[in-house]
């Protein structure tokens, strides 16, 4: 069932360009005004990592650029953009420190969408079998992120948000944004939408620089 559910989220996403943002920041004019810009540092953030453990985020991306995301399963864009993710870190992993921030589902089953006045339950969910309720506890939160990590086969590591979405809210409030922070914590690049090619540019630029 997994693999029958990957093939139809590859096949119709990989078909169909209209599944996704067309134009950075496309149903998210917020994010820009909310999200860390270019030269700025990501807010002061203390989170959870799978094991339970305090993480202060400034302190965990220190010393390496970094690209951070933010997203969840029920989001179509965080799900599919993974195997550019993957490919991220085949190529940069000995490098640059991925992180995931996983944070309430931008998609619940039976749910108030974070991003509309009730349940906003996508035809592409629908097809490849994604009916996920909103945890309501920070151990359902982890169990869910623990989950998503295996199911994607993600090699990043993951964070938790608190339960009151407060990495959320300070990085903008967006479904699937993605961050390239370099080696002494200040914003290379900040995207509303995850876009893998702009953020293998950053990198490159980056690591250059470095050498």
């Amino acid at each position: 069932m997994k693999l029958i559910s990957t093939l139809i989220l590859s096949a119709l996403l990989s078909a169909c360009s209209f599944w996704f943002p067309v134009q950075a920041g496309a149903g998210l004019p917020h994010f820009s005004q909310l999200a860390p810009r270019p030269g700025s540092r990501i807010t002061a953030l203390t989170l959870t990592d799978l094991t339970g453990q305090s993480v202060d985020l400034a302190t965990e991306m220190r010393g390496r650029p970094t690209v951070l995301q933010l997203g969840s399963y029920s989001c179509p864009v965080f799900r599919y953009r993974r195997f550019d993710l993957q490919e991220l870190m085949r190529q940069y992993g000995d490098r640059v420190r991925f992180l995931v921030i996983y944070t309430q589902e931008a998609h619940p089953a039976h749910a108030k969408s974070p991003y509309r006045d009730g349940e906003w339950n996508p035809l592409i969910n629908r097809l490849s079998g994604v009916q996920l309720d909103q945890p309501e506890t920070a151990t359902e939160r982890r169990r869910r992120a623990q989950w998503a990590q295996s199911a994607m086969s993600l090699e990043s590591r993951f964070l938790l948000d608190t339960m009151d979405n407060s990495a959320w809210t300070a990085l903008g409030k967006a479904p699937s944004p993605a961050w390239v922070i370099n080696s002494e914590g200040f914003v290379q690049l900040s995207q509303p939408w995850v876009e893998p090619e702009e953020i293998a540019h950053t990198l490159d630029l980056l690591l250059s620089e470095d050498q």
